[in-house]
């Protein structure tokens, strides 16, 4: 069974989301086998379409992974000043 899920986070710029989106690129080479993480820029948003073979369980620590790793990425960028903030998205 296929399990997907596509996170969309809004930047103040696509400078800022395109840090963030190399930021998270090292983390992908740890991606458990049969799990793909896409990471697609969009104008100034950032797609993450995470989507694995594996059971949910392993999916769901692989999201929290990257979400931390999210986290840390925009909270590093806003701690320097450089507005890595997202934009809330209703879309």
């Amino acid at each position: 069974m296929l399990t997907e899920i596509l996170i969309r986070r809004e930047y103040p710029s696509s400078s800022v989301a395109e840090s963030i989106k190399n930021s998270l690129q090292p983390d992908n080479v740890d991606a458990p086998v049969g799990t793909t993480i896409e990471l697609i820029l969009d104008k100034t948003s950032l797609l993450i379409k995470v989507s694995s073979k594996d059971d949910i369980p392993s999916f769901l620590r692989t999201v929290d992974d990257l979400l931390v790793c999210l986290q840390a990425a925009e909270t590093t960028l806003h701690e320097l000043g450089l507005e890595g903030s997202p934009r809330t998205s209703d879309g």
